[in-house]
């Protein structure tokens, strides 16, 4: 791993400096330009990896490179929100790279637990720094840089995959910086291409009966591409959503999937699973839904059996095909992508929902459908039926030329379609929504996972919500517990009370319900109005230092009890 150098950069106004670490050891620049170019020189052969350094670090890094003052670049960065572009002729790697909107290294740290005390020293002064301000901001950010370094471990397979797919097709090394969808563009040779004034005209999958086929779904489609011709706005018909009931169950069919779910239901007894393998790639290949910017769209068809016959021996390297399939679809509907073609993508999504509501109203009569989503179905069944519904599956499988994976479940918790848990016949758990962390949350969220945790427990494994909740204290896990309060970027400050007084505190926090009467509320300000923090309690305890030095006796495990069982339904 010493091929990697982690980096932070802090910048103020009378001084600069930049901490990196390689191979356990620090290395530290203080104001001292010919000693930061003297370091770059020497690892030029290094990949420098940060956190949101595309956005900035590497900004600052090229700026000082060319002897210009860190602080302006810094000020245009953050205040006018512009992007400076430099030249470095240096490999970075940035880890925020692809993560879903709001994950920061602060709130990442938060939920790790780790200390995400922010530096005092305001980066604004107007006056050099003193020498203990000094070593205070190096501890502050030799603690950014190390954070860095974990996370860039956590993300390993996603950065391993990239290298592979660099090194398996062949691709420069400096696409390792690309998304994978650029990724995904470059091995299957697409240039830029006008594919944007026909992305409504849609194109039907001959195997459709529409004769079985909802009225209303059809004349939505049909009335979008009717508007579309007639000159309509993409983006408003796009927005489009249609609401209606389908083998029982309430659906919603749009622009981006079909989705549907009884609300509120929990029950055991014989489930099925219906997935489609390989949904949106097996669609593309079928109808010839792929990208016509694709120079040699036969590639993707390529890229598929490859993958499946890797798959088939149990071939890791299945998972670098299985990547670049998968970020094609989404690429295609993003006009900074050269795979960009919509109207191929909503060939693609709409056909999809087509598909799935015949399959749906095809098993109707058998089974009892409980959930739909983009790729795949819920239903319960008796089992004497069994049999039929694998054989309806299997024949409607060879009719489109897709592959379906059907799992038995015996437990199922859905308060609605995007909030649920299921326990398959071997007693595995997979969940979504609000009981996805009940094994703990991720450095992306984990912010009172002792709700998620409470709720599978209860629907799932029969416990009460007391029991869960003190088994987690007794056991210790404070990040259950915690909450990771954001101010966001377009409020003012965060402020808490503490006898009775308003006082302001950094931007992300981490804050736990407690007894202290001495606490109050946590708050976002923006302008003269102050919002109580969601799911906060009304005295709350600020601890913003390692998760493991905090007093659990300062909980209050009754809030807790009370805002779990309010998350019951």
């Amino acid at each position: 791993m010493d091929c990697f150098i982690y980096y932070d950069f802090e910048v103020f106004k009378k001084d600069w400096l930049v901490v990196f670490k390689n191979n356990n050891l620090y290395t530290v620049i203080v104001n001292d330009s010919e000693k930061l170019k003297s370091f770059i020189n020497e690892n030029s052969n290094k990949i420098f990896v940060g956190f949101n350094n595309y956005n900035y670090d590497d900004m600052i890094l090229g700026a000082i490179l060319l002897n210009k003052n860190p602080f302006e670049i810094s000020s245009k960065i953050i205040n006018d929100k512009v992007k400076i572009p430099q030249r470095l002729n240096l490999l970075t790697l940035d880890v925020m790279q692809e993560l879903q909107l709001g994950v920061g290294l602060k709130s990442s740290q938060g939920n790790l637990g780790m200390d995400i005390v922010e530096t005092e020293v305001e980066f604004d002064l107007d006056r050099k720094l003193n020498e203990e301000e000094i070593e205070r901001t190096i501890k502050y950010c030799k603690n950014d840089v190390n954070s860095t370094e974990l996370l860039f471990k956590k993300r390993q397979d996603y950065f391993q995959a990239k290298f592979e797919i660099v090194k398996e097709f062949n691709l420069p090394i400096t696409c390792i910086k690309n998304t994978r969808a650029i990724l995904a563009s470059k091995v299957l040779k697409c240039k830029k291409t006008d594919n944007k004034h026909d992305r409504l005209l849609i194109d039907y999958d001959q195997n459709i009966n529409f004769d079985i086929i909802p009225k209303e779904v059809k004349e939505f489609f049909k009335k979008a591409e009717y508007d579309y011709k007639c000159g309509e706005d993409y983006q408003n018909i796009e927005k489009r959503k249609l609401e209606l009931n389908i083998a029982g169950v309430p659906h919603t069919v749009a622009f981006g999937g079909l989705h549907g779910a009884i609300e509120k239901y929990n029950s055991d007894g014989l489930f099925l699973q219906v997935d489609v393998g390989s949904f949106y790639p097996s669609l593309m290949i079928n109808d010839n839904f792929m990208s016509r910017a694709s120079e040699e769209p036969q590639l993707f068809k390529k890229l598929y059996d490859t993958r499946m016959e890797l798959k088939r021996k149990k071939d890791p390297k299945q998972q670098i095909y299985k990547i670049l399939l998968n970020s094609t679809y989404g690429a295609m509907k993003s006009e900074y992508n050269t795979l960009f073609d919509p109207k191929q993508a909503n060939n693609i999504c709409i056909n999809g929902q087509l598909i799935l509501i015949q399959l749906i109203l095809e098993l109707e009569p058998y089974c009892q459908l409980i959930q739909s989503n983009t790729d795949g179905i819920l239903l319960k069944y008796r089992e004497h039926r069994y049999q039929i519904i694998v054989d309806i599956v299997n024949d409607f499988g060879k009719r489109f030329n897709l592959k379906f994976d059907i799992d038995k479940i015996i437990k199922v918790a859905q308060r609605d379609v995007n909030n649920y848990a299921i326990q398959y016949e071997n007693g595995k758990i997979k969940s979504k929504g609000r009981f996805n962390k009940y094994k703990g949350g991720s450095f992306e969220q984990n912010t009172l996972s002792i709700i998620d945790k409470c709720l599978v427990d209860y629907y799932i494994q029969n416990k009460s919500v007391h029991e869960t909740i003190i088994e987690a204290y007794k056991n210790d896990d404070l990040e259950a517990f915690q909450i990771i309060c954001k101010m966001g970027s377009t409020y003012d400050g965060m402020y808490y009370e503490y006898k009775d007084e308003l006082i302001k505190t950094q931007k992300v926090n981490r804050v736990f319900a407690t007894r202290d009467k001495n606490y109050g509320g946590i708050f976002k300000k923006k302008k003269d109005s102050y919002q109580k923090i969601a799911n906060t309690s009304e005295h709350n305890i600020i601890w913003n230092k390692d998760i493991k030095e905090f007093d659990k006796t300062k909980l209050d495990l009754n809030y807790y009890i009370s805002l779990c069982k309010k998350n019951l339904y």
